[in-house]
């Protein structure tokens, strides 16, 4: 292709049209942005909630939705690896993507486990289109620092035996500290 006296190759030309198409639909991301900052939710009560007050600590963040079956059966199993962990190293938060208050704290109440997660709701489902959440349930991993180390789709066992491991593995320092 020649653009005036510029002669590029079409490979070379799509290229950085895609690099410049693709800068121009993200946002800036300052450095010290962390996976936090631009998710906005609620407490049950309403009132809006700081997620970064998680950050120190290695954090599951699991969204979910009372009508979605697998979300519901993976729930008890979350609450239970909360509790084989110190929440100061560990900390399993739940967000409600899409409901009210009102749903979720009679869901929460209908529930054979006593739960002591942390629940918050983003009742517009913002995350979906903010995290490109594909579908439900679906969690992130979040270190200490704020930044997202894992995106995990679908349900799980929580608490199995290879999952704890995992969990007890990334709270040890690594071996270049």
């Amino acid at each position: 292709m020649h653009f005036g006296k510029y002669s590029q190759r079409p490979a070379a030309v799509i290229v950085s049209l895609l690099l410049i198409l693709l800068g121009s639909l993200s946002p800036a991301v300052s450095a010290t942005e962390t996976f936090y900052d631009n998710l906005q939710v609620t407490n049950l009560e309403g009132h809006s909630v700081d997620l970064g007050q998680h950050k120190g600590g290695l954090v599951l963040i699991n969204f979910w939705a009372t009508w979605c079956p697998p979300c519901v059966k993976e729930m008890p199993s979350l609450q239970r690896l909360q509790q084989q962990f110190d929440p100061g190293e560990f900390r399993v938060v739940l967000i409600n993507l899409g409901q009210k208050a009102t749903t979720v704290e009679r869901f929460i109440k209908e529930q054979s486990v006593e739960f002591s997660l942390p629940v918050y709701l983003d009742s517009k489902g913002q995350a979906f289109t903010q995290l490109s959440i594909q579908g439900m349930p679906s969690s992130f991993l979040v270190d200490a620092k704020g930044n997202q180390i894992e995106v995990i789709m679908g349900a799980r066992e929580w608490d199995h035996p290879a999952n704890v491991k995992a969990v007890r593995q990334l709270l040890q320092p690594s071996a270049e500290n």
